[in-house]
């Protein structure tokens, strides 16, 4: 097997979906609110998030590397790739950095050729150099507690935000509030992802969420995030009737699974994985539903 074919196993489809899902979800946000949709903007925007994301699907696999190929293979995981095939890993780190320079080369000239609002250069910056303290020694976020809290502020917050702010031209007290939410999911995204590897993180030094507090706690974290979620979007459907009625509707999405988390939880390996699946498939399903309603709303 070539080491660009390694390479491209590294990339996770299903992040790369939920990425767009979570940028869609920004445009058709600042759409709601006047802004004005140009399909190369639209691109060159998603061009932004798409390779900031891609690099962190390459450093994380890099830097991770001996440790995941300790984890047995789960529903959302990834290929274990580069521990399978080391000789890959060089390719793999030269990817994730050129992809993160491609991220920031992108941003820069939608600020500086394009006249977008320098908070877009933020946003990427930030995010970016979050993408790689997330795995990267010595700081290696994703072991220390707080790499779940990156991952709310990525996934929740920063992408969304990319997609309003090209559409819209600002970041508004709206998105905002929209937001806080979304990085209740994001974290919701994280405990998943981690709940399966607990014993390979905690014989592995690691010490972040799942592993300080165990898999039924989490589990009972989990439940908790998903209700103040939807209190969240009920208060916003109460505050902005008009299109955002329904939010409550698909909120119930992540909740169900939050409860259904709750009830099977287990210190089971198994069971863990599959209630990982569960949480994860649920956030997927809630932003196809809310990108699908929100765009037949605006035709």
């Amino acid at each position: 097997m070539s080491t660009l074919h390694v390479c491209l196993r590294v990339v996770r489809p299903h992040i790369v979906a939920g990425g767009f899902l979570g940028y869609s979800l920004g445009v058709l946000l600042a759409l709601l609110r006047g802004g004005a949709f140009d399909p190369a903007v639209f691109a060159i925007g998603y061009a932004v998030v798409f390779f900031g994301d891609l690099s962190t699907h390459f450093s994380n696999d890099y830097f991770d590397a001996d440790l995941e190929g300790k984890a047995s293979r789960k529903a959302f995981g990834g290929s274990n790739a580069l521990a399978v095939h080391p000789e890959a890993r060089p390719l793999a780190v030269a990817a994730a950095v050129a992809l993160s320079a491609l991220s920031l080369l992108t941003a820069s000239a939608m600020v500086l050729r394009l006249g977008f609002p320098p908070v877009l250069l933020v946003l990427a910056t930030v995010t970016n150099i979050l993408g790689w303290l997330y795995s990267t020694p010595p700081f290696m976020f994703n072991a220390r507690g707080i790499g779940e809290a990156t991952i709310a502020f990525g996934t929740g917050l920063a992408v969304p935000a990319v997609g309003y702010l090209v559409t819209r031209g600002m970041i508004d007290r709206h998105f905002i509030a929209f937001s806080a939410p979304l990085m209740l999911y994001g974290f919701i995204l994280s405990l998943a992802l981690e709940l399966p590897d607990l014993e390979v993180d905690r014989d592995g030094g690691r010490r972040n969420l799942v592993v300080l507090l165990g898999r039924r706690r989490v589990s009972f974290v989990v439940f908790l995030l998903s209700v103040a979620a939807t209190v969240a979007f009920v208060l916003l459907a109460a505050v902005n009737p008009g299109n955002l009625w329904p939010l409550p509707l698909f909120s119930a999405l992540p909740l169900a699974a939050g409860l259904m988390g709750l009830l099977r939880r287990s210190d089971s390996q198994l069971e863990a994985d599959r209630i990982s699946a569960l949480n994860i498939s649920a956030l997927f399903l809630f932003l196809v539903a809310l990108d699908g309603y929100l765009l037949i709303s605006l035709l």
